[in-house]
């Protein structure tokens, strides 16, 4: 929080205090008069308790005068929130594709967990997910809303730990009986393609595409043709696969196709894999989103004008009481 015109409160007290000094200098008083036996009355219990209560009350009138006036002088001074909002995140969207066939099982809790940590690591892109294996299965669509993707993929982790080698749900729900084949790796890739939205924005689209790239079927799209529609589509397609198989010609084929579309090719068994995904993303994506940053300014003076408020009140209160 910032005082947006906080050398109004500066003037203002400058002023105040120039007036106590020109207003309220000690006027000349007449001689005291001498009173006898005085100590008697000032030693009365009764009298004790009168001047207590009398300083008391005048010790609360000068601190809730002087609280009032502090949150007035706040008040003021233009109290405001300020957010910077910076077009680029807001138009950047990212879908994690993850190939959940049978070869992929033992890998895909690893996977879930380097999804979470680049969750944790965004900062205003849209997240969504698609898991494919002989068909393709949307988790959850585009959304901004972290907790909800984090619990999501929380619970996904814990289910591919849970089945292992035999499966999950995912595997059942995209192994329909009547689709032959599986890990058909280019449907998969143009169905994640296809569950981006806001057709008509220009946003930036990148896809995290985990697979080991081992085809088994007859697919509807090879996987160049949906690197084509992915080009198309202008979608960044940035490739993570499971370490042991890095050096096969499967890998090889998925570097091309992050090299197509503007992405890279990255292996999820080395340490930096998610600091580079988050870093080639926010940056490289953040030259393709048009817009430059804004300054909103939220202004915030009830709390201290409803404190004036309350203060004032107070002090016609014990202003009445110290005169009683």
């Amino acid at each position: 929080m910032v005082l947006m015109s906080w050398w109004l409160a500066l003037i203002l007290l400058a002023i105040a205090a120039a007036a106590v000094f020109f207003f309220r200098r000690p006027k000349a008083t007449a001689s005291s008069l001498a009173v006898a036996h005085s100590g008697r009355m000032t030693s009365l219990p009764s009298f004790r308790k009168a001047m207590r209560t009398h300083l008391m009350t005048t010790v609360a009138f000068l601190a809730v005068i002087a609280i009032t006036g502090l949150s007035t002088l706040a008040g003021i001074s233009r109290p405001a929130w300020v957010e910077t909002v910076n077009p680029e995140k807001k138009l950047r969207d990212v879908m994690l594709c993850l190939d959940v066939s049978g070869s992929m099982l033992g890998y895909d809790a690893d996977l879930v967990e380097a999804y979470q940590e680049l969750v944790d690591r965004f900062d205003g892109e849209r997240i969504g997910m698609t898991v494919f294996n002989s068909t393709a299965v949307s988790a959850f669509p585009l959304t901004d809303d972290y907790d909800m993707v984090q619990n999501y993929l929380e619970e996904a982790e814990e289910g591919f730990r849970t089945w292992g080698s035999e499966g999950t749900d995912y595997s059942w729900s995209t192994s329909p009986p009547n689709i032959g084949g599986s890990s058909l790796i280019g449907d998969g890739l143009v169905s994640c393609v296809d569950n981006f939205d806001r057709q008509d924005e220009e946003r930036s689209r990148s896809i995290i595409f985990a697979t080991d790239n081992m085809l088994a079927g007859d697919p509807l799209f090879e996987l160049d043709e949906a690197t084509d529609i992915a080009v198309d589509s202008k979608v960044r397609v940035y490739s993570l696969s499971p370490p042991s198989v890095l050096t096969n010609p499967q890998t090889k084929e998925l570097k091309s196709v992050s090299d197509r579309t503007g992405g890279k090719q990255f292996d999820m068994g080395s340490s930096s894999t998610i600091d580079r995904i988050v870093a080639e993303i926010q940056s490289q994506e953040a030259e393709n989103t048009p817009g430059r940053s804004y300054t909103i300014v939220h202004d915030m003076p009830a709390v201290p004008l409803g404190i004036a408020v309350v203060g004032l009140a107070g002090v016609f209160v014990l202003a009445w009481r110290t005169k009683s």
